[in-house]
């Protein structure tokens, strides 16, 4: 009984965190609007803005699995908690796009981030004689849609 009402209490956390980081990123996107600040400001909202997901992904480790170590999850959990990590990730890439912002290194040092941890986990699980076809189907899309922010971002800089 105890247990129900833990996780109706976790979900109703993750509903807040959700609801929060939804007005945040709001609050951002109404500043990113607004060209004529700093730039130390700009970089601080693309942190923000790609922080969410990785914050609500760890949030949802957390509850499914009691651990903030994804790395010892196994296959199902991990390939879980790895579509929610890089689906929320590119979608704040895609929303900084539609926002005309540019792809900074920041966004990439994310993106880079996150695709290292699938890497350690395509290691461990090849070293573990695991089936690891689902994560590297994931990690070669990855790499297709980096290249895409790369190139769209060489683009952009050679139209300038």
């Amino acid at each position: 009984m105890m247990e129900g009402a833990v996780v109706v209490v976790a979900r109703v956390v993750v509903a807040e965190v959700v609801v929060a980081a939804a007005a945040v990123a709001v609050v951002v996107a109404a500043a990113v609007a607004d060209k004529k600040r700093n730039i130390k400001i700009i970089i601080m909202k693309k942190l923000i803005i790609h922080s969410i997901p990785v914050v609500i992904s760890f949030i949802w480790l957390f509850i499914e699995f009691h651990t903030f170590n994804p790395v010892i999850l196994t296959g199902s959990g991990f390939l879980k908690f790895y579509l929610i990590l890089i689906l929320g990730f590119y979608l704040s890439g895609f929303i900084l796009k539609s926002l005309k912002e540019s792809i900074s290194t920041t966004t990439f040092y994310f993106a880079l981030f996150i695709f290292l941890l699938g890497i350690i986990k395509l290691i461990r699980g090849i070293l573990l004689e695991k089936p690891v076809g689902f994560l590297v189907m994931i990690l070669i899309g990855e790499c297709i849609v980096m290249l895409m922010f790369k190139l769209s971002d060489v683009k952009d800089n050679i139209k300038h």
